[in-house]
């Protein structure tokens, strides 16, 4: 958890630099909130009674590393080729006569991309319910899990 942490705030430290405080407090706060329901929900999971055997571990953690090689050669892939920018020079030229915003990033996000930001609401929306219920967990015997 504290590695994530220091990731995510490492990456606001980032856009800090970079120019964009936006993109910083928003990161600033995810990464918080993440963090705090992350270590919340740990604390509230019940115990488990097995643990996998030694075969399952190995066998999974195959599984992982072929998966890491795999998504790691399709990053390094990504990077030989150039990217398009073409993309983003409309967005950039049309934020204010389309969509009369002088912040590119907002009119993106709201105009451009509205129905792809009210579904990534809905998801979180949905998460969070999903952590409520983690955390008002009751056992059988109606005791709350500690």
């Amino acid at each position: 958890m504290a590695a994530l942490g220091v990731v995510g705030y490492s990456i606001c430290l980032i856009f800090v630099f970079y120019g964009a405080p936006d993109l910083a407090m928003t990161q600033f706060a995810i990464d918080t909130l993440t963090v705090v329901l992350f270590v919340l929900v740990l604390f509230r999971l019940p115990s488990f009674l097995k643990f996998s055997n030694r075969k399952i571990q190995i066998r999974d953690a195959i599984i992982a590393t072929i998966f890491g090689i795999l998504i790691s050669l399709i990053t390094l892939q990504a990077l030989v080729y150039p990217s398009d920018k073409e993309v983003s020079k409309f967005y950039a030229d049309s934020a204010y006569t389309l969509a009369k915003g002088k912040n590119v990033v907002n009119v993106i996000l709201v105009d451009f991309r509205g129905f792809d930001t009210l579904i990534e609401t809905i998801v979180l929306s949905i998460a969070a319910i999903g952590v409520y219920s983690i955390l008002k967990y009751k056992t059988k015997d109606g005791e709350k899990t500690e």
